[in-house]
């Protein structure tokens, strides 16, 4: 967006009233023997899936023909060459799981974050000049989310992961430059201005997506749960430079009367990360459903197995997603093509995959040993229930094996499934983890997880993929 030359010093106050303070962050513990790299400066890409220089990497060996680099480059570049022509209306709304359309992962999403990547893979700044317009477009026209639509809860955690992503691959081109969007972080400030452009968009993610998502994550336990908390990590990591915020994190009324918790950066990407291993491994309850596998009893749990509650259980089943389809205590699947739990799974990856990028393998590496024989939690009705929680639950691993290899059911969101064999391909608990292969068939897959996992994940049958590069968590102010 281009101003008069009578705007120039009006943009230069306003830039810097909004230019955010540095601050490099600390190391959290974690359990990635890899040194971290060091701290990088706000001009540089911090990395969620993939990082500049990984893509530069990856158009070197594509321009030499090698596979899968090659393909998946063409089929990022295809997708970074379709106009984004969709309306941004001044209240988000979502009606179905497909809309609003600029939002939708296998149209404007899948469009803006392939632009992001066409940008490092070509070098073409005309790619990065349209994802900054884009993002103004949206922060600029959408004013605020639904919350009384439960749906865009979802929706924006499918979503926003990329949204993030895309401005951090054109960190180096805007970071000085200036775009219209909210001068506020608060839900009920409309205000829009000028000013640098990432600040804005910075707002805009804590305004929108964080507040209308932030309630889900505390509430539900199903594939809901773990795009809610992936959402949420990614924007407090992307706040990393923005320490003095606070962002609004909203609650059930059964969890704080207030409804209401304010964190900082640091403090909202550590509660995202433990919501997740908490509820990966069962101590978490399930409060978005009537029909929850923590009621214990009810048509959801069948009554050939004792009942099951919301976890990853040590057969790697996902009972709150199994229960859509089946019940919640099945002791394995059924071989039919099952969503929901791949969903659940694909968000959840993605989750993993930050966390390593910021030196903690604790959630790809997560497996809870501990046996509880009686693990006693107030479910959703207020009722004390006691349950048996078995060791070895927990396990990413072991819930894609679930699928994969127990029951021979199709795997269809592939993006996913290349970034989880790119890490348990030499860190597998496993021999089965080379059943996954076979799986992996959709380069370009963008379906309500990860998307284009085979450009920043796939590898050659040659090559023995590393660590990713890392940086350090938002640390403290």
């Amino acid at each position: 967006m281009r101003f008069p030359e009578t705007l120039v010093l009006k943009l230069i106050l306003v830039g810097l009233l909004l230019l955010s303070c540095v601050n490099s962050g600390s190391s959290s513990p974690g359990q990635v023997t890899a040194t971290p790299s060091a701290t990088e400066s706000p001009s540089t890409s911090r990395g969620y899936l993939t990082t500049p220089e990984e893509l530069r990497a990856i158009a070197h060996k594509a321009a030499q023909g090698v596979e899968p680099y090659k393909a998946a480059v063409d089929d990022v570049l295809v997708f970074a060459g379709k106009p984004w022509d969709y309306e941004v209306d001044a209240k988000a709304t979502c009606k179905t799981a497909d809309t609003p359309a600029w939002l939708n992962h296998e149209r404007g999403t899948k469009r803006l974050y392939a632009k992001a990547l066409a940008f490092h893979l070509t070098g073409n700044s005309q790619y990065a000049e349209e994802v900054r317009l884009i993002l103004e477009r949206i922060m600029t026209n959408a004013l605020t989310i639904s919350l009384s639509q439960q749906q865009c809860r979802l929706n924006f955690g499918w979503a926003t992961p990329e949204m993030v992503a895309s401005a951090d691959l054109i960190e180096e081109y805007w970071h000085d430059q200036f775009c219209t969007g909210p001068l506020s972080t608060s839900y009920e400030d409309t205000t829009i201005g000028i000013g640098n452009c990432k600040a804005l968009f910075q707002n805009w993610l804590v305004k929108n997506p964080y507040y209308v998502v932030s309630y889900t994550a505390e509430d539900s336990q199903s594939n809901w749960g773990t795009a809610a908390t992936t959402t949420l990590a990614y924007i407090a990591d992307y706040l990393w430079d923005r320490p003095e915020i606070l962002l609004v994190h909203r609650q059930p009324t059964r969890l704080n009367e207030e409804e209401e918790v304010l964190y900082t950066p640091a403090q909202a990407y550590a509660r995202a990360n433990q919501l997740a291993l908490d509820r990966m491994s069962g101590y978490r309850i399930e409060y978005h459903s009537n029909n929850s596998c923590d009621d214990l009893e009810g048509p959801q749990q069948s009554s050939l197995w004792p009942p099951v509650k919301s976890q990853i259980t040590e057969r790697g089943i996902i009972p709150e997603d199994a229960r859509r389809q089946e019940f919640c205590n099945i002791p394995s699947y059924n071989g039919k093509y099952q969503n929901y739990p791949q969903i659940y799974l694909g968000n959840n990856i993605q989750q993993c995959e930050l966390m390593l990028r910021r030196g903690d393998a604790s959630c790809f590496d997560n497996i809870d040993n501990t046996d509880i024989p009686d693990f006693t939690f107030v479910n959703t009705e207020g009722v004390t229930k006691t349950t048996h929680l078995y060791p070895g639950r927990g396990s990413i691993e072991r819930a894609i094996n679930a699928i994969i290899v127990d029951s021979g059911t199709e795997w269809r969101h592939d993006s996913a499934l290349e970034v989880a064999y790119r890490y348990y391909h030499i860190r597998h608990r496993s021999d089965s983890v080379e059943q996954w292969v076979a799986q992996i068939n959709q380069p370009g897959d963008c379906d309500q997880d990860i998307c284009f996992g085979t450009l920043s994940h796939g590898f050659a049958p040659q090559e023995t993929p590393g660590l990713p590069p890392m940086v350090p968590p938002p640390g403290p102010s």
